[in-house]
């Protein structure tokens, strides 16, 4: 039976590194200019040249002094090794153009806070899915600085930057906040005014304190008194207490733009809005996988998108 090799595998075919290294170095004149290009060492450049001549039977270059010159057989190596790199390239080409769908594969690992992972991805991860079906999305939650991207995972997303040389940060949106409500509450006790808050109870979240009071200076109303206080431990609990009625709490408008659009929650008053700063993705700063790019780039535009909303 005849076994069918693939050409990679044909004992007549020499090393392709080296074919490589070959034509870096043939090309540049010199295997230290090759090594550049290649980024390896010299030694990496001579150790591929010597294997191919080893290969061959033949020298291919004539070493001399900083330099190196292509013997008669290395010339029509070259000229050989060039074309079927031009044949070679010109295949890529058709399936590089623009618009050719390409598959894209992996695992991306994601570090977000539990109140962005809850309000604002995961309802959008399904698009994700469907545009990159092949990708794997392995979502974390916490608050915790930064320590372990690279190793952790592949992105993080944090309110404002945290130290570390290593780190690459990207604007997503800013983070806007207002007084927010289930529309019920109007009804009984309208706010129009940052004064009408005295009659409701202002809900507060643990890891947010100062965003209420920040939010009544620029309003003018610095020194009010609302009716009550309640504060829950997190963002997520404050805002699932404000779509089930228990008052007003002072609310992330990117976290809170699907509940608004469903008329689960009100803005009563669209001024001032008060930043709590930007919400950044952040990446250690070193080259991506395909997977991690395509994320990177679907979550800057789905961000975009959400703040032009």
């Amino acid at each position: 039976m005849r076994e069918n090799k693939s050409p990679l595998e044909r004992p007549n075919l020499p090393p392709l590194n080296a074919i490589r290294v070959f034509e870096a170095a043939a090309r540049r004149g010199s295997f230290a200019l090759a090594a550049a290009e290649l980024n390896v060492t010299h030694w990496a450049v001579g150790k591929q040249i010597r294997l191919l001549e080893d290969w061959f039977g033949l020298p291919l270059f004539e070493r001399q002094h900083r330099k190196v010159t292509l013997t008669d057989e290395g010339v029509e190596l070259l000229a050989d090794v060039s074309s079927a790199l031009s044949r070679l390239a010109s295949a890529a080409a058709k399936f590089s153009r623009p618009g050719l769908p390409r598959r894209v594969s992996g695992t991306v690992r994601v570090n977000v806070p539990t109140s962005f992972a809850l309000h604002w991805l995961i309802p959008r991860i399904l698009e994700f899915q469907t545009k990159f079906p092949h990708i794997d999305l392995r979502i974390s939650t916490t608050s915790r600085k930064l320590r372990y991207v690279g190793s952790g995972f592949d992105f993080g997303v944090r309110l404002n930057r945290q130290p570390g040389t290593h780190l690459k940060f990207r604007t997503l949106m800013k983070d806007l906040q207002l007084p927010a409500c289930d529309p019920g509450i109007l009804r009984a006790k309208p706010i129009r005014t940052a004064d009408d808050l005295r009659q409701h109870t202002l809900l507060h979240s643990a890891t947010t304190r100062s965003a209420w009071p920040q939010w009544l200076a620029l309003a003018g109303s610095p020194h009010l008194t609302p009716a009550r206080h309640l504060e829950l431990d997190h963002v997520h609990l404050q805002l699932q207490a404000a779509v089930d009625g228990l008052d007003v709490a002072i609310a992330s408008l990117p976290l809170i733009a699907r509940d608004v659009a469903a008329g689960r929650l009100v803005c009563p008053i669209a001024k001032p809005e008060y930043c709590a700063g930007d919400y950044l993705l952040v990446s250690e700063d070193r080259s991506e996988s395909a997977a991690a790019g395509a994320f990177r780039t679907w979550i800057m535009a789905a961000a975009k998108g959400a703040s032009m909303d």
